[in-house]
């Protein structure tokens, strides 16, 4: 699965025209209510950032590195995305040795490292016009998998909504669970702080203790050790 040249033109189409009328703004990203900030807190609220590198896939303004220095002293952070305008003002806007930057299109780009933690914001929200949004999400799920030590965390609007818009893509939980139970037996899904949205954790160490039948991931990063 690889997104069409028609939706990745269309992506970036519509992010430039945003840009030109918003400039930097969560407005040009599609956020219109102030909540990005909430969105990188949960994305993040069950690793353990110090001293981690994270991989943010379409990572717009790369925005997700002043959540991620507030909760840590020292991280690596690689930042893609789609459209290149928008990459270009995260490299202005986070000009750190930490910090780097590409305009690629994730599932076609070969990345030669790899990351502690995959983090995906916005990335599955507009409806695909030549593609499965589902299948789009399975491969994205596998290739950053693949890249990533620790694990992943992707967030969706969900379909339990009062209305929709005609270009977004609302996705089921149930269905979205169990896709992320086809990689791990560890995923926690987040619904506990928007109405509309939700987000997926899969931790790719799904090993336990046959003694008490406890996560080893549980153990070492239970909430009396955060």
């Amino acid at each position: 699965m690889k997104l069409s040249g028609h939706d990745v033109d269309l992506v970036i189409t519509r992010y430039r025209e945003r840009l030109g009328r918003y400039g930097y703004s969560p407005k040009t990203l599609g956020w219109d209510k102030g909540k990005q900030e909430v969105r990188f807190e949960m994305l993040t609220s069950l690793h353990e950032c110090e001293g981690k590198s994270f991989l943010d896939i379409g990572c717009g303004f790369g925005d997700l590195v002043l959540t991620l220095e507030k909760k840590c002293s020292s991280f690596r952070y690689y930042g893609i995305d789609l459209v290149p305008d928008l990459v270009e003002i995260a490299r202005q806007r986070h000009a750190k040795a930490h910090c780097r930057f590409a305009a690629m299109d994730f599932l076609e780009a070969t990345i030669d490292e790899t990351f502690d933690i995959g983090i995906a914001s916005g990335v599955f929200n507009f409806r695909l016009e030549r593609g499965d949004n589902y299948a789009f999400v399975r491969a994205v799920m596998e290739k950053a998998l693949s890249l990533c030590s620790e694990g992943i965390a992707f967030d969706f609007l969900s379909d339990k909504v009062d209305y929709r818009y005609e270009h977004t893509f609302h996705y089921s939980p149930e269905r979205i669970l169990e896709m992320g139970y086809s990689f791990s037996r560890n995923v926690v899904l987040r619904n506990d702080y928007m109405p509309f949205e939700f987000c997926l954790f899969i931790f790719k160490d799904d090993s336990f203790s046959k003694d008490d039948t406890l996560f080893n991931r549980y153990k070492r990063f239970s909430p009396g050790k955060r």
